[in-house]
């Protein structure tokens, strides 16, 4: 079924809510709610009007009540029934009586509705299954509700299994009509309600509701009290409250109405697929169910749910298209703030209408198996502020509309298959904190207008392909503390400008074609804070600068495998007290190790933390004295 409702699908759930709301409010006569249209063809019709004759409990007569022919027919096929649903349970509650406002949520014993007004069409005259004073009205009712909701999601085969979860949510609430406090099945405001009520029943079922961490009542105890789920209270106090080390909060959360508006279960040890009957949440705002282990497709039914703001489902068992057309296509959601899905096995490719999502402020769908490009319309995306889609397949070239998210402080591709050069037009998003490229294939220079970044905490780009040299203007980054570009084909000489990033923490330039010396000013107390330095595997020449030890924090010093000659400098008394890591092997590097290195070592008293020192302190195999002289090198090279 699609993602746009038709007319006459949903009017068995919700006749009488249409017939109190059009006497008031003219809603079911006119779309000037401003939804898309979208017409029912004959074809669609007929075979809708079969299922519904076809069922049980639905003669014929009534079915021609539901199926309005003529014009009524007409204009109830044009309304957006997914934007009617949401805007008439707003609107008819302006409308609805005090009684209904002071209870706004279900309850086993509702108050009644008030009488309605002689020039107001009653309740009764809508069409029903059975009349509300007749005996076996609850049960009967209920069970076309419930089959009304099973149409519009699709799921009306389930009901005929009894292990499925509908079946067996359907019985749990036929079972409230004997309660001591029954539910009410014909008051028109609890009509929607009784839907949600069924809808978490169906999630508690399809999900493992009996082994969650919090909310669990495994014997469907209807005397649980709040904080457990399927019991006979109001279900806006089933949700528990949760506190852990970030925060608390609460698993169910209603409005003002009793309708569900945010749904919390993470970590909360779920199992199976997310229900389609999720859509009947038709006011939610938020869905965050991350850390369980939740399979399966994502029900398309997400797209009758038009409020929502946050979906997180991430760090579960889910596979599927991420992207489907009912909730990410033309006529998709449009209020989506967040939107997280990393760590899942999703496929499919990224569609046009993301440009859609105008509102996402984060877009976060790592570790999963998407394929195809980035579109160019992700530009739209003005208010994103993390777009996260590292360990995917997606190939192509980064699109240059990207330079229009100017909210944008996180991005983060690694381990994809992204070609081409770097656009200019990336280095706009002056917001950027945190840039990850790795692992790619992508070409051509880093910009100078790198230095235009001055937010840039991280700029991993190693692993790729790219060429010339290294800007001098990457020594305006004041706040950059983790630098990679590791495994490329960058050329020249180290810029001495590094000296004056005076947060850096990490330095990766290993692998790559540089040149010339080390600059000096990469040591000293200008750089504070650096505790990793790799500049092995390069073609650098000439001798390790004398103020090496003046480091305060140097952890890794990896010169291997360069051009370098002289001797190892001698350091003073105070010097190298954190240095667990020294590589100079594979250079041109003679002489004798000072004692001075040696007491940093871990293994002398009062000794340092030096474990891993290698150098070419290996005789040749022919002979001779080796190269370096060293008695406390841990491994010797030729």
């Amino acid at each position: 079924m699609s993602g746009r409702l038709r007319g006459t699908t949903v009017l068995l759930a919700i006749g009488a809510l249409l017939t109190s709301a059009s006497a008031t409010n003219n809603v079911g006569g006119n779309d000037e709610g401003g939804g898309l249209r979208r017409k029912r063809t004959t074809d669609k019709k007929q075979q809708q009007h079969r299922r519904l004759t076809e069922a049980d409990g639905v003669d014929q007569e009534l079915a021609s009540r539901f199926f309005l022919p003529s014009k009524a027919q007409a204009e109830l096929d044009e309304i957006d029934m997914r934007e009617l649903l949401f805007q008439m349970n707003v609107e008819m509650n302006l409308e609805m009586s005090m009684s209904f406002i002071t209870t706004p949520a279900p309850t086993k014993a509702p108050t009644p509705s008030p009488t309605q007004s002689t020039d107001a069409p009653s309740i009764s005259t809508m069409p029903t299954l059975t009349n509300c004073d007749s005996p076996g009205t609850c049960q009967n009712r209920l069970r076309d509700q419930i089959f009304a909701v099973s149409v519009r999601m699709g799921t009306t085969e389930a009901l005929d299994d009894p292990n499925s979860p509908q079946s067996q949510a359907r019985d749990w609430i036929l079972e409230e009509c004997d309660a001591t406090i029954p539910i009410d099945p014909c008051t028109a405001s609890q009509l929607i309600l009784n839907e949600q009520r069924y809808g978490l029943a169906v999630m508690y079922y399809g999900l493992g509701g009996d082994s969650w961490n919090a909310g669990a009542n495994p014997s469907q105890d209807a005397a649980a009290g709040p904080g457990q789920w399927m019991s006979g209270l109001n279900y806006c106090e089933w949700g528990a409250e949760i506190t852990g080390t970030g925060g608390s909060f609460k698993q169910l959360v209603c409005d003002d109405l009793g309708n569900v508006l945010n749904l919390n279960l993470q970590s909360n040890n779920m199992v199976g697929q997310i229900p389609p009957e999720i859509g009947v949440f038709f006011a939610m705002t938020s869905y965050i169910s991350f850390f369980n282990a939740q399979s399966g497709p994502l029900p398309s039914t997400l797209g009758y749910i038009l409020p929502l703001e946050t979906f997180d489902v991430e760090s579960n068992n889910l596979d599927g298209p991420l992207f489907q057309p009912e909730y990410a296509g033309p006529d998709g959601l449009k209020e989506i703030v967040n939107f997280r899905a990393s760590l899942n096995n999703f496929v499919g490719t990224i569609p046009a209408e993301i440009g859609q999502w105008t509102k996402t402020q984060n877009l976060w769908f790592a570790d999963n198996q998407i394929t195809g490009t980035i579109p160019t319309e992700i530009g739209s995306l003005a208010e994103m502020g993390a777009f996260l889609f590292y360990k995917n397949k997606i190939s192509g070239t980064i699109p240059p509309g990207i330079g229009n998210l100017n909210k944008l402080t996180w991005i983060d591709c690694e381990e994809n298959q992204i070609v081409g050069t770097l656009p200019e037009e990336f280095y706009s998003n002056l917001e950027l904190e945190e840039v990850i490229l790795k692992s790619n294939s992508i070409s051509g220079s880093v910009s100078s207008k790198v230095g235009d970044l001055s937010k840039l905490g991280t700029f991993w780009v190693s692993f790729n392909q790219l060429s010339a040299t290294i800007p001098s203007t990457f020594g305006n980054l004041a706040n950059l503390q983790e630098l990679e570009l590791q495994s490329n084909r960058l050329t020249g000489t180290i810029p001495s400008e590094f000296g004056t990033m005076g947060s850096i923490d990490f330095i990766s330039l290993e692998s790559n074609l540089l040149t010339g010396t080390i600059p000096t000013e990469l040591f000293g107390t200008n750089l504070g804070g650096l505790r990793i330095l790799y500049l092995n595997d390069n073609q650098l020449t000439g001798t390790i600068p004398s103020n090496y030890g003046s480091s305060p924090r140097l952890k890794d010093l990896w010169l291997s495998d360069n051009l370098l000659t002289g001797t190892l400098p001698i350091i003073s008394e105070g010097e190298f007290l954190f240095l667990e890591e020294l590589l100079i092997n594979n250079n041109d590097i003679t002489g004798v190790v000072d004692e001075s290195v040696c007491l940093v070592r871990n293994n002398t008293i009062p000794g340092g933390q030096l474990g891993v020192f290698h150098a070419d302190c290996q005789p040749p195999p022919n002979g001779g004295q080796p190269q370096i002289q060293c008695s406390c090198c841990t491994a010797c090279f030729v």
